[in-house]
């Protein structure tokens, strides 16, 4: 697939922190973040507290290594964002908007889930894209 972009997020490494370089040197202001494999550690997650809508997240932390079971979302420029999902997030500082849902299992088959608020590499990510 000629579109397909893969970045390699090397152990220790911010995940947030290596999508967003990473694209910046592609140029790309806008992809489809269609999986990733490999492991991660200190995730945090932005989990609802509330069922009720406008939705109230808590950002949870998650202290433990982890495979990395699911990982799919989009980075969009700011302006293109819907103003009530894009008031849910606390990091209005980066260049672009980046929604990730984020599934985990940690020792015992334990599976956690959530927003991807950030996190590190364990042994190294492999994250795959789509510009769009």
């Amino acid at each position: 697939m000629e579109n397909l972009l893969q970045l390699i997020v090397p152990a220790g490494g911010d995940i947030m922190g290596n999508i967003l370089d990473f694209l910046a040197k592609q140029e790309l202001k806008s992809v489809y973040i269609i999986g990733a494999i490999g492991s991660a550690k200190n995730v945090r997650i932005a989990a609802p507290v509330e069922n009720e809508l406008p939705l109230r997240c808590v950002e949870v932390p998650f202290h433990t290594s982890c495979e990395i079971v699911g990982f799919t979302g989009e980075v969009l420029e700011w302006e293109v964002v819907d103003k009530e999902l894009a008031a849910m997030y606390p990091d209005k500082d980066s260049p672009l908007f980046v929604h990730i849902h984020v599934a985990a299992a940690s020792a015992g088959g334990h599976v956690f889930g959530g927003g991807f608020r950030g996190g590190e590499a364990f042994r190294s990510l492999r994250i795959f894209m789509i510009p769009v």
